[in-house]
């Protein structure tokens, strides 16, 4: 029973109205079923791209600078709004994906994923194109670090100085140095000999003295 205050007039609904309200509900079902049916459209082509993309697995992450099932860079991802459902497209749902998709078609078109869209069909219309104000990004366009090259650097070769030559003493050297400076066969021992008369003890030598080679 209908519950009416007792200072309210019952109304009176005439046909028309009531042919007018069929009318509108029967319209709003309609648009609903049309618009049901080309959800599931778009989501259909978009198992396709999918399918050749990343085998249908809408949570892929590989490791190569591709996630989810449309392969998204982490800058499309991010450029369509992507992050207002999951920082990554791996972490977001199927349907989450998709609508960033859509956005990424309506901007770039098919042409964003250049092969795959090709084997699935997908068309700006059969892929539900939605313009979103937000920036614009290559999606097939991987992250690449740059490979950083090391110089080689190579060792001066050591002096050549011929046998009986005469050689400075600089500062810091000692018999080993200077030995191992001018490749003196028999090491510092060597050079001592040959130096003997100048130099009487091998532990002091003296810088500006003048030494012969063996």
């Amino acid at each position: 029973m209908q519950y009416l205050s007792k200072h309210a007039a019952a109304k009176k609904v005439s046909v028309k109205q009531r042919i007018a309200g069929v009318g509108i509900a029967g319209a709003a079902t309609i648009i609903g079923g049309i618009t049901t049916a080309g959800s599931a459209k778009a989501a259909s082509v978009w198992d396709r791209v999918a399918a050749c993309e990343s085998s249908g697995n809408w949570s892929i992450n590989t490791g190569n600078g591709f996630y989810g099932g449309l392969q998204f860079v982490q800058s499309t991802w991010v450029g369509y709004g992507g992050r207002a459902y999951a920082p990554r497209a791996d972490l977001a749902t199927k349907a989450q994906q998709i609508a960033i998709a859509q956005r990424v078609l309506a901007s770039q078109g098919p042409g964003a994923w250049p092969v795959c869209s090709q084997r699935a069909g997908l068309t700006r219309a059969n892929g539900g194109a939605t313009a979103a104000p937000v920036s614009r990004s290559t999606v097939r366009k991987p992250i690449v670090t740059k490979k950083v090259v090391k110089k080689k650097t190579y060792a001066k070769p050591a002096a050549t100085v011929a046998k009986g030559a005469r050689v400075t003493v600089r500062s810091g050297d000692t018999l080993g140095k200077i030995a191992a400076r001018y490749h003196v066969a028999g090491g510092w021992k060597a050079l001592w000999r040959a130096n003997a008369a100048r130099v009487s003890n091998p532990n002091m030598i003296f810088v500006g003295q003048v030494l012969r080679l063996p």
